[in-house]
């Protein structure tokens, strides 16, 4: 299991690593705190050494508050969610790039329940408590809203009993995994992490239900950026499996590389979206 996404996405912590910060890098983040400082640092400085520029890291753990930063130009680039740039207008935000991992740049939505709990599919948890990470989160809003509508033909309002947002994967699996709510849905990548290297913080979870595949969260760009300096950024990306020193910190980081994502690959997450709203 690669876990770039775990050090990319976890520390709740703001860095600012220059007071006269020439650009602003967003991250919003998944889970919730782990000392992931030295990563973050490694890839800022990486980046700001190739520009010959100073850069701060702004770390937001509300999707919402990173989409209104890259709305205002308050960061030139981000690494977002993929469900939270389909709440942008297309002029707000440019498409950049997207991380590989084990040879792939997908990762899934997982709903999953207590293993106690007799919940063993999706119908199931009609009439129980469940979790959502965050509102503009892919794996763990869109997605089980969608399936929910498709598979019943119902909204998630009147399928669960009672439903509430968690701000974290991590606080999601967690309250499952202690019984206190019996079901919610998370990112594979986090969930899988932790069944990795945290087996007990998984020991009494059951995964009821995988979603397809879908493009992983990437990183965009302002709508306001210069498109210069939009095409400096995503070339040092792109390059940084060819660089020695870039090859290192993605080696640290455990991803394979970074590539340019066809647009279309998202659709089928816009698509699910409006049936949402639509419902």
């Amino acid at each position: 299991m690669k876990k770039f996404f775990l050090f990319l996405f976890v520390s709740l912590y703001f860095l600012s690593f220059n007071s006269q910060a020439q650009l602003k890098f967003g991250i919003a983040s998944m889970i919730s705190p782990e000392e992931t400082f030295i990563l973050y640092k490694d890839l800022n400085d990486y980046i700001a050494e190739k520009l010959d520029m100073r850069i701060e890291t702004v770390l937001k753990k509300d999707y919402s508050d990173m989409n209104k930063l890259i709305v205002d130009n308050k960061v030139d680039f981000a690494l977002v969610c993929t469900g939270s740039f389909f709440f942008l207008q297309d002029n707000e935000y440019k498409l950049m790039v997207t991380p590989v991992i084990d040879g792939k740049s997908t990762y899934r939505s997982y709903i999953i329940a207590n293993s106690n709990s007799g919940i063993d599919e999706l119908v199931d948890l009609k009439g129980k408590t469940f979790a959502f990470a965050d509102r503009l989160s892919n794996s763990g809003s869109i997605y089980p809203k969608y399936i929910i509508i498709k598979r019943f033909n119902i909204s998630y309002e009147n399928f669960f009993q009672k439903t509430f947002y968690t701000h974290s994967h991590d606080k999601s699996i967690y309250l499952v995994n202690k019984g206190v709510i019996d079901g919610a849905a998370v990112d594979s990548l986090v969930y899988d992490y932790l069944a990795e290297t945290k087996p007990d913080e998984v020991k009494n979870i059951r995964i009821i239900h995988k979603s397809p595949y879908f493009p992983a969260p990437s990183i965009v760009a302002s709508g306001a950026i210069d498109k210069k300096l939009f095409d400096e950024i995503t070339r040092i990306l792109l390059k940084m499996h060819k660089d020695p020193k870039g090859k290192k910190i993605l080696k640290d980081l455990n991803i394979d590389k970074f590539v340019v994502t066809n647009p279309e690959r998202f659709e089928e997450i816009r698509k699910m979206q409006k049936l949402v709203d639509d419902f």
